[in-house]
């Protein structure tokens, strides 16, 4: 049999389980676009190819498997690398197509040509060019292997319009070829390391372990819990970490790092051993780096192995999928350490009591008493998606109930945008979960076009919009590091209730905390898309903090008064 090369690589992306594609079509992916009017894929039209790829980072998270984008040469695929680099920085799976020039103007500087392979190398695990119809299959395979094997990332492949327009003759059976690959879980432990960090474990009387987006992406937060529950070490999250450990678990800590609980840093300055779990120690959680966990010991457990003593020494590095590292780790209780080990977990709760997460004060409306409405009106499976900014800590801080890969943030490249496009990456992957997205009026506005693709898609997202008029985070810092001398903050922004009406968005605003329990009320009312603008004060700040390049001993707590 014959095939254009077009559909066969849509068929292919089919066979490879790729239910939603999130695209943008344009001259030099045509071809693809003619096949995929007779696909079972679900095609998503976004308004703009950031949007495609942050939603499909979005889908990648929550499906643990490679969300799909696709766009044209030149500035459409130009416009993919900000959420194929989120991706990269945050190890999520993605597989991002892009169109190209005929291979015969490849170099020639054709009409909407970039060397989008080139500029994806430093962001992506591997970059293609099919400069080949026969190679199609392969390089599709390949590039699927590569997305989820060892640490999960995004790859790109590059399709020439002449390639796509191409004829292959195939056997009848060549369906039967194109297998989805399975992840690898490699275990390159030795005997005499699982003892080194069975010793160690054995021996502290301050072990504390802090679980990182690793755990979620190995699917390894059963093995965890039970870890946890028969060890009894106390355990803190870094954010992408959060939903590993249940919220009410007694054992966890909350999360680390600038904007993390002052207990959990504290913690991880007395704890004499960490256990690292699929993190990488980046100066959001380590804060000063030589003055990081300054009396402990490290045992690290990643995946890459290049993240041995990349940032942080380890006196014990396991290179090893979390799940199955999980599963083979050695009792290490005694008499001994059980009494230390409870003696260390009465001390954190002390901690935790003396130094607390603010209540919200429910006699005024603040971004705190917004979220924290939200979060007890929340089903315990909602999908949060987060923008970048203050409100994105804050939801950290407030919506505690999260389900393993519920919380779906930017976290590692911090892109403002990300929040909407994130949303409906999650809404595509969970259909039946109530989906929200948490945005400030800066980053809302990096997207708002795709208000109109949920509109289409009929997906009810529901959208609270903090709205200060400000860039919240950067005015903080500019009031703290800057002697409030505000420069580039200020927003002057639209009617945001008349601009979601005119893309068909239900909408109501919110400015009292009765107003805010009514409007989510309704939003959870409604089948389809709503937005809530809530107004919040102009100049709050998040805390605790670490400042910059200041230790982890030195978090801010909240301000006398505050």
């Amino acid at each position: 049999m014959k095939l254009r090369g077009a559909d066969y690589i849509v068929r292919i992306i089919e066979l490879l389980e790729a239910d939603h594609l999130f695209a943008y079509p344009g001259g030099a992916i045509l071809p693809i676009y003619d096949a995929l009017a007779n696909t079972s894929l679900k095609n998503v039209l976004v308004r703009h190819e950031q949007a495609a790829s942050l939603a499909a980072n979005a889908y990648g998270r929550l499906k643990n498997k490679p969300g799909f984008c696709l766009s044209t040469s030149g500035p459409g695929a130009t416009n993919l690398v900000t959420g194929i680099a989120d991706a990269y920085a945050d190890s999520v799976p993605m597989i991002a197509i892009t169109g190209q020039v005929a291979t015969t103007l490849i170099g020639s500087d054709a009409f909407q040509e970039t060397d989008i392979t080139g500029i994806c190398i430093p962001i992506t695990k591997k970059t293609y060019l099919i400069t080949d119809i026969e190679d199609v299959a392969s390089i599709f395979l390949d590039a699927y292997r590569v997305a989820i094997h060892d640490r999960p990332g995004p790859v790109l492949i590059d399709i020439p319009k002449d390639v796509q327009n191409a004829e292959i003759e195939l056997p009848e059976d060549w369906e039967k070829s194109i297998v989805p690959p399975q992840k690898n879980q490699p275990y390159n432990v030795r005997r005499e390391q699982l003892e080194d960090a069975r010793v160690l474990t054995q021996d502290a009387k301050y072990p504390l372990i802090i679980a990182g987006h690793g755990v979620l992406m190995a699917e390894a937060w059963d093995e965890l819990r039970d870890f946890v529950k028969r060890e009894q070490i106390p355990t803190i999250s870094t954010i992408l970490g959060i939903g590993a450990l249940e919220h009410d678990n007694p054992l966890y800590y909350s999360w680390l790092g600038m904007h993390g609980m002052k207990y959990a840093n504290d913690a991880v300055q007395k704890a004499d051993l960490i256990i690292a779990l699929g993190i990488r120690f980046d100066d959001r959680i380590t804060g000063k780096l030589d003055e990081f966990a300054p009396n402990a010991k490290v045992i690290h457990v990643d995946i890459d192995e290049s993240e041995d003593s990349k940032n942080v020494p380890a006196d014990v590095f396991l290179h090893a999928d979390l799940k199955r590292l999980l599963a083979e780790c050695p009792d290490t209780r005694t008499d001994e350490n059980k009494v230390t080990r409870q003696e260390w977990i009465a001390y954190l709760n002390e901690q935790k009591s003396q130094y607390p997460l603010k209540k919200a004060d429910l006699s005024k409306f603040t971004e705190i008493s917004a979220l924290s409405i939200l979060e007890e009106q929340l089903p315990s499976n909602a999908v949060i998606s987060t923008d970048v900014g203050q409100h994105q800590m804050w939801s950290a801080q407030y919506l505690q109930r999260m389900e393993p890969n519920h919380f779906l943030s930017s976290c590692g490249l911090g892109t403002m945008g990300f929040g909407l496009p994130g949303a409906m990456g999650g809404q595509a992957a969970k259909p039946d979960n109530e989906v929200w997205c948490i945005t400030g009026d800066g980053s809302f506005q990096m997207n708002i076009q795709e208000l109109i693709t949920c509109v289409q898609e009929q997906w009810p997202i529901k959208i609270l919009l903090l709205d200060n008029t400000y860039l919240g985070m950067v005015r903080q810092w500019q009031e703290q590091f800057y002697e409030r001398n505000y420069s580039g903050v200020e927003l002057t922004n639209p009617d945001f209730l008349k601009v979601a009406e005119a893309y068909h968005f239900k909408t109501a605003s919110a400015s009292t905390v009765e107003e805010m329990k009514e409007a989510v009320k309704l939003a959870q009312e409604t089948d389809g898309p709503f937005l809530i603008h809530a107004c919040v004060p102009r100049e709050e700040n998040v805390f605790p903090m670490v400042a910059p390049q200041t230790s982890l001993s030195e978090t801010m707590y909240y301000p006398t008064g505050n």
